[in-house]
């Protein structure tokens, strides 16, 4: 588990620095793991022969999801520290920061949206597991969950709300992984799974490769990492955490496979379903290429007003999900 956490710590700090070789990542692999042991998680013996030398393909790996996983990590840093009173400001502070997002939503504990933008998506809003508790975790801890849609997959995020003992709902997030792919490098030569399947073939035939054979639902709860093989070639993998949910990183170590480079148009299509940056001045007083005609921008969120989550909440449009904000 540390040496993995230590190759993506490694892949990030590189990718700050815009080093990205193979062999400097080995370097600051080195540098890096000495850092974690001598002032973070001391073993109670060190081997001083380790010299923390890593494989070509991980290092391939930690380069290729480096960025992915820090906009990631971002993502829930922002979420853990958010107010239970979001407003305005910080949907706007969220949705600069977080360009590559689909949408933002507060539901109550029922999972009826409560305040979303935008009203109208492209995919239907759901709440999934996100009002679950997870007995892994803590009750306050992230949840998160993979929607299957056939315009692409969609990963949703919440922070649960609670005031007291009380649980009044969830502060969501969600987008397209192929959003946040299109905006990092070497998103061609890198497969993403979750619990269900594959969630990103990279430019690879997916069904082809060993990715696609393994029931990782139940192999996470085994390992963190592997080497999966077929007739074929093999995959290196490892698997990251987004809240509670999986999410296994895979390269290609030995083989040739089938190719699908129309695989990359899906980059291209789910980044024009990004909700990009908005202002104050678009929340209040939307165009109508940003707000649907006949929902006003006030029934998006209101700068100033009291969260729904955390004072009682106008009356919602169960079928519709529209907010009823006033």
């Amino acid at each position: 588990m540390h040496r993995y956490f230590l190759l993506m710590v490694a892949a990030c700090i590189l990718l700050l620095t815009g080093c990205r070789t193979p062999q400097t990542i080995k370097d600051t692999w080195k540098g890096t793991r000495s850092y974690y042991y001598e002032y973070l998680n001391t073993p109670a013996q060190l081997d001083m022969d380790d010299k923390g030398n890593i494989e070509d393909y991980e290092a391939a790996l930690g380069a290729s999801i480096a960025e992915f996983d820090l906009r990631i990590q971002e993502l829930e840093r922002a979420l853990q520290n958010s107010d239970q009173n979001p407003d305005a400001v910080w949907v706007s502070t969220m949705t600069t920061r977080f360009p590559w997002l689909s949408g933002i939503a507060l539901t109550d504990d029922l999972g009826i949206p409560r305040a979303k933008i935008p009203p109208v998506y492209a995919k239907p809003f759901e709440i999934g597991t996100l009002l679950e508790v997870d007995p892994k975790q803590q009750i306050k801890d992230l949840r998160a969950f993979v929607q299957e849609d056939p315009l692409g997959p969609e990963i949703y995020v919440g922070n649960p709300v609670y005031i007291g003992a009380d649980f009044r709902g969830v502060i969501t997030v969600h987008f397209d992984p192929r959003t946040l792919l299109a905006r990092t490098a070497d998103a061609a030569h890198v497969m993403i799974a979750g619990p269900k399947g594959i969630l990103w073939p990279g430019i690879y035939d997916a069904a082809a490769t060993p990715i696609a054979d393994v029931n990782w639902e139940e192999r996470v709860t085994k390992q963190i990492s592997g080497i999966e093989r077929n007739e074929l070639g093999s995959f290196f993998w490892i698997c990251r955490y987004i809240g509670n949910l999986p999410l296994i990183y895979a390269v290609r170590i030995q083989g040739e496979f089938p190719l699908h480079e129309d695989n990359m148009q899906g980059l291209a299509v789910a980044n024009s379903l990004a909700i990009g940056p908005m202002n104050l001045s678009m929340l209040q007083a939307p165009p109508s290429d940003v707000t649907p005609p006949g929902v006003p921008a006030e029934e998006i969120l209101q700068g100033g007003q009291d969260s729904p989550l955390t004072a009682p909440g106008p009356a919602t449009d169960t079928q519709s999900g529209t907010p009823l904000l006033e």
